[in-house]
């Protein structure tokens, strides 16, 4: 352990408590939870302090497989045996000794993270002054009742992981551990990410890193080493496919009215955020499958606070109303982009996600299925099939993308392509999913510049009769 000579040094904290609660049964912190990401970091050359509520010994939890060979090498290393019989004792660390935090899990997180007046310190010094601060498993137990300086829960409002309700289940510890930890980091306002039991799955929200389980522990560690900036492949991130010289080689009023007025004004225009400016234009690319703007405005999405599981979660959602061959070639765009940022599997939407509530994400949905079963079942079976189990069945209810992001794309993907038939059906969703006039506004100029003025013409006229509906 520590045989590298980094600059970069990362805490990582594992429970004190080793048994669960009065019931006598043994526990303690989850060895691969420490190793796995350990051995990521190390790789990097980081330096790594091992600490625990109360210092000392850290019990581990009884549930250590030695036939893993990342514990099996650690297990023998003298060194790491040795930190964990003498870990620091958390109240005795300083947030300015280190440049991250991690909280590993465990079942004894439950009894003695939450509450812990150390973490309750020394989180939001951390977080507050630009640092790291990660967890994985139970280990975001440490972070549920954290409050940040403007007396706002840390978790309100973030992407975070953590382990499930239903792995709980499965482990019969629903009714010994002290709270259901899903449960609290919602109930503090958390945006959870959660993905099947037991699968590899992290949510990153700027520097706070956070995974559901003990297979999530590697991809933290990694996500870790690509927060500290050390140890990149040397992939540069994607390069603008267009840039100012280029247009001006061929058209210096285009390259003009492209930096003074798209850039310059349109962007920078209030009433619509960067983030849903960035969702009008990727949606159009993909509707229209123009390649060459995509590197730019996928990586210009992100920059811009569209998280790589929102932009995978677009991609997917478009085959459906763009078709397949077009998100094809979105996701070849995305993946250069994704390995160039060092963007991990484990960031992007599960398979098997949890789903939102219909009555919320499909609003009215009667009159679609009426229109299905009336016209389109009698001819179709199979379409009306897939539409129904498989469109809105599932993709409109996947939790990856909230369902006002999801309207949004699909009216900017219909209007882009001029597919305005059922225009008037998809903008009545959207104006449920909280899409104002004014912001409507907002993504019909955006969209002019990205569609054409032609199709925004015959789209304004649909658009501006359901608002003038409203009420009536």
């Amino acid at each position: 352990m520590n045989k590298g000579k980094g600059t970069a040094k990362v805490l990582f904290v594992v429970t004190s408590c080793d048994v669960k609660g009065d019931t006598g049964i043994p526990t303690g912190f989850n060895l691969s939870e420490v190793t796995h990401p350990l051995e990521k970091l190390e790789e990097s050359g980081v330096i790594v302090n091992i600490a625990s509520i109360k210092g000392g010994k850290a019990p581990l939890d009884g549930l250590e497989d030695f036939n893993d060979p990342v514990n099996a090498k650690y297990w023998a290393d003298t060194d790491f045996r040795n930190a964990l019989e003498n870990t620091l004792k958390l109240d005795d660390v300083k947030a300015g000794d280190y440049d991250a935090i991690f909280f590993a899990g465990g079942h004894g997180t439950m009894w003695d993270f939450a509450d812990s007046p150390a973490v309750l310190r020394l989180v939001p010094q951390f977080y507050e002054s630009g640092k790291i601060v990660s967890a994985v498993c139970h280990g975001p137990a440490a972070l549920v009742n954290v409050k940040l300086s403007n007396g706002l829960y840390l978790v309100a409002g973030k992407n975070v992981a953590a382990f499930t309700n239903g792995e709980e289940e499965e482990v019969q510890s629903t009714n010994v551990v002290p709270f259901l930890l899903e449960d609290a980091l919602i109930g503090h306002g958390a945006n959870y990410k959660h993905s099947s039991n037991w699968s590899n799955n992290i949510a990153i929200d700027g520097k706070l890193i956070t995974g559901q389980n003990p297979q999530s522990a590697a991809s933290v560690g990694l996500a870790i080493v690509k927060a500290l900036k050390i140890n990149t492949d040397g992939n540069a991130d994607s390069k603008p496919a267009v840039t100012p010289d280029f247009i001006s080689s061929v058209s210096p009023t285009l390259s003009k009215y492209t930096v003074e007025k798209l850039v310059g004004e349109v962007w920078e225009r209030p009433g619509l955020s960067k983030h849903d400016r960035c969702i009008v234009s990727i949606s159009s690319l993909i509707a229209r499958n123009h390649t060459v703007g995509m590197p730019h405005y996928f990586s210009k999405a992100l920059e811009n606070g569209v998280t790589p599981g929102e932009l995978s979660e677009i991609i997917t959602h478009l085959a459906f109303y763009s078709g397949w061959p077009n998100a094809f070639s979105a996701v070849g765009i995305a993946k250069e982009l994704f390995a160039g940022k060092g963007i991990l599997q484990a960031e992007l939407p599960s398979t098997e996600p949890l789903r939102l509530d219909k009555n919320e994400a499909l609003p009215g949905d009667e009159n679609r299925l009426g229109f299905i079963q009336q016209n389109i079942e009698p001819m179709s079976e199979g379409f009306a099939k897939y539409t129904n189990e498989l469109l809105y069945g599932e993709v409109w209810l996947r939790s990856g993308l909230s369902s006002r992001s999801r309207s949004l794309a699909t009216v900017c993907a219909m209007i882009a392509a001029g597919d305005i038939q059922f225009l008037g059906l998809y903008m009545d969703r959207a104006v449920q999913h909280g899409i104002s006039k004014e912001e409507m506004d907002e993504v019909l100029t955006q969209l002019a510049f990205y569609a054409g003025w032609p199709k925004i013409v015959s789209a304004t006229l649909v658009v501006k009769e359901v608002y003038e509906g409203i009420g009536k």
